[in-house]
Formats: C-alpha cells, sequence, structure tokens
C-alpha cells in the first residue's frame, strides 16, 4: 500500500512519528489535477483539485493496515485517505492513497512550503506530534483532536 504525501509527512522526523518507525525509504512522485495550498489558519496543505496544477509529494510505502490507520489518526476527521495516481519516475504510474480535504477545509493564499513550515513550525508541532500519537489506540480521533487543540501549537 503506497502513500502519496505532500505536506508535513513528507518531513522524515514527522513521518517516523506517524508511523511508529523509520520513515524508510521514499520516492519522489508527483501528481496532476491538484495544487497544494495552505490550510487557511493552519500550519499544513491541503489538496485543491486544479486540472492545470501539479503537486510534487513523496511515496512512502505502508508497511500494513495499522500504518494505514495511523496515518488517517494523524490526518483527524477533516482530510480523508483516497485513492489518487501519482506518477513515479521510478515506477511510473502508481495507485496510492493521499489526504483528501473532507467538508471545513479552506485553502488560504498561495502555495505550501516544506522548507518554510519546517523553519516556522516543526520546533513546537514535533514535539506536538509526538504526544498527539501517542493517543493512537488509546483515544477515538475527535478526543485526541480536543487534546491537540490544547496543546498545538
Amino acid at each position: 500500500m503506497l502513500l502519496f504525501t505532500y505536506g508535513t509527512l513528507m518531513d522524515p522526523d514527522v513521518r517516523a512519528v506517524v508511523l511508529g518507525r523509520d520513515g524508510g525509504a521514499v520516492s519522489a512522485a508527483r501528481l496532476s489535477g491538484w495544487r497544494r495550498a495552505p490550510v487557511a489558519g493552519e500550519s499544513f496543505p491541503m489538496l485543491v483539485a486544479d486540472a492545470a496544477a501539479t503537486v510534487d509529494g513523496l511515496l512512502v510505502d505502508l508497511h500494513g493496515e495499522t500504518e494505514r490507520q495511523r496515518v488517517q489518526f494523524f490526518e483527524g476527521v477533516r482530510q480523508v485517505l483516497g485513492p489518487v495516481t501519482a506518477l513515479c519516475a521510478a515506477r511510473g504510474p502508481v495507485e496510492a492513497l493521499a489526504c483528501l480535504s473532507g467538508e471545513g477545509l479552506v485553502a488560504g493564499e498561495g502555495d505550501w512550503d516544506l522548507v518554510r513550515w519546517q523553519a516556522l513550525h516543526k520546533p513546537r508541532y514535533l514535539p506536538a506530534a509526538k504526544e498527539y500519537m501517542a493517543g493512537f489506540g488509546v483515544h477515538d480521533v475527535e478526543t485526541a483532536l480536543r487534546l491537540w487543540s490544547l496543546r498545538a501549537p
């Protein structure tokens, strides 16, 4: 099972926290028909349908259903894992899961940038993500998100 990542999960430290293991090998990939935008008022991005755009990201091999569940837990209830076809230079077109925006997310202005996010948000975000992911298997997503919002950077 492949995951196309385009936001904070491209960061190897965040990926390791979410997966519960070293993030492992990744492959560069591109998703056509979408653009990456910041979520209004948040530090993470979302995909917005745009026929003329492409999003560069990474393909991550998920090791089973538990890792898929960990990613969905991390994404919460406002982003849902859904199928996409990504183009990977090493593999060609591949079916993968990607976090697709559900109801309630509004795109902010401009483009979301990983390097900028790492400089501005990662130092506070990573400890909060570790604490949040410690709730996997303990709390339901709604409870975990409520606890996250009390401590989120």
